[in-house]
Order: C-alpha cells, then structure tokens, then sequence
C-alpha cells in the first residue's frame, strides 16, 4: 500500500531503463504499439509519456500517441506489483488529461487487450465506442486471382505519401496511421504491398508474420477505386505469398459495423475466432 502521495513526472531518456524494466518485469501492463517495441517507440516519435514515483520508486507509467484530428491512443499504461493500481491509473489519467488541451487532444482511446484495466478505466470515465472482432484463415486453399485494371508490386518508403493520403480517406479516426508510423510499418511488414493504376498508387496492404502465424494489419483502397476487385486482388497476392512461407494461419481485425470488410475476408475462407476486444474512449473536457 503506498503510503504517501505519488509524484508524476514527464518522461526524460535517463528514465529508459527504469521503465523498461518495469514494463518486462510488471503483468499489470498495457502495450499497444502496432509495429514497435517498446524501447523503439519511446526513443522515436511518441507522444506523452508520464511516470509515477513512490519515492524514488517508479511504479507507473502512461504513453500517448501524437494526435491525429484530436485523437490520442493509450500506447503504454503499466503497474509496478504490489502497489494500488487503481491509485496509480487515477492519478496518472488525471496528470495526462491535463496536458491534452496543450497537445490537441480532444479524445483518448485504448483498445482493451488487458482484463485488468476496466474497472479502473470506467471509474476515468472511459466507456466501450466500438467492438473490434477477430477473424482467421486456416488451410492453404486460395481461388482464382481476381482480373483487375492494376499493377500490384512491393511497396518501399517512396509510398509513404500515397499511403497516407488513402489512409486518411479510407479511415476516420481514431484509424488512422502517422506518418511515421506508415515508415515504420513498411521497413517491418512482412509483406507491404501497393496497386497502382496510371502510375497512381490506389491500394495498399501492409501484414506481419510471427511464430507461424500471419496477420492482415491494414487494407485500403482509395474511395474512388473500390469495387474494382483490387482489395481482393492484393488479398489473393497476400495469400499465396503466406502460403509459400508455410503459414497455418492469416488473421485479421475489423470493426462489428464493417460489413463490407467482414464480407471479402469470408469469400477467402475467414471466419469469426472469438478473439475480439473493444475500443474505449474518453472525450477529454
């Protein structure tokens, strides 16, 4: 139990190894950093990071993401054992919301992969906004590859642009991928993928691979070119491609509402896994 009040603090880079060794050694963690590690992320572009002393102990920790149109992610939020938790996250959301106004942040968001962070998120006031469902391929069987009027090839870092021109007509937000994260994505993608038509990039993929298993982390197609059979092209390419790695299994994210997305991974033999989760969210007053 602490005994005294905690100190918040922002992040400096003497603190690296303290919180990195907290977030390895914790189980009351939170990570949600897409294409990065950890030490990656704090020593790139991250947002906020606020750290929670008991003394000379650092027993929490809170990372936001840059704002895109006024929305911030919980990339890091983790708990030194033995302490209070509920404590911990008060006082750190409380520190974090007080800096939004100054750093454009209208909401925060989390999507909620831990079982512990509920009931503390809800007494902040966070509530359930959407419901992310989980979907897998398992087999080797791919159909016919779709006739389309476009190119597909590797993607490489003279793409980001076009990327994040599809990506923000393709998602709202909180959706949407920083530039510097679509850098990243692409120099660690196991398979980053664009379509191009007249030498106009329209679609991209971007998927991972690890321990045998592969996943679909995004899929877009420039409004003005869907339901031209490219996404299901760039699905087919992704396909044989994990195939000829000896993947069992593809899996992929949507949102509960996405009917359309839901649609084409079923015609490529996807279905429901029960792994979902929900995407929380607080609008900072």
């Amino acid at each position: 139990m602490l005994g005294t009040r905690l100190k918040i603090s922002g992040y400096e880079r003497r603190h690296r190894s303290a919180l990195l060794d907290l977030a390895w050694h914790s189980q009351w963690t939170h990570k949600h950093l897409d294409w990065y590690e950890t030490d990656q992320w704090l020593d790139g572009e991250m947002g906020a990071v606020l750290l929670a002393w008991h003394g000379e102990q650092l027993v929490g920790y809170l990372g936001l993401s840059l704002p895109i149109d006024g929305w911030s992610w919980i990339r890091l939020l983790g708990i030194r054992g033995g302490r209070m938790p509920g404590l911990i996250v008060r006082e750190l959301c409380e520190a974090a919301e007080a800096r939004c106004p100054a750093l454009g942040i209208s909401d925060i968001a989390i999507l909620m992969i831990t079982n512990w962070l509920p009931t503390y998120l809800r007494e902040r006031g966070f509530s359930c906004e959407d419901d992310i469902i989980t979907m897998s391929h398992i087999g080797n069987r791919i159909g016919a590859a779709p006739k389309i009027s476009a190119s597909i090839r590797a993607a490489d870092l003279r793409d980001v642009d076009g990327i994040m021109e599809i990506d923000r007509l393709a998602f709202g937000a909180p959706w949407q991928l920083a530039e510097y994260d679509i850098w990243q994505a692409i120099r660690s993608a196991a398979s980053a993928t664009v379509a191009t038509r007249d030498d106009e990039l329209v679609a991209y993929q971007l998927s991972t691979r690890q321990e045998g298993v592969g996943h679909l982390a995004r899929l877009a197609v420039h409004p003005a070119h869907q339901r031209m059979g490219i996404a299901s092209a760039l699905m087919h390419q992704l396909m044989l491609a994990f195939r000829n790695w000896n993947l069992a299994e593809l899996s992929v994210n949507t949102q509960l509402r996405n009917l359309p997305s839901q649609r084409l991974y079923e015609r490529y033999g996807f279905f429901r896994n029960g792994n979902d989760m929900e995407l929380w969210r607080k609008r900072v007053e």
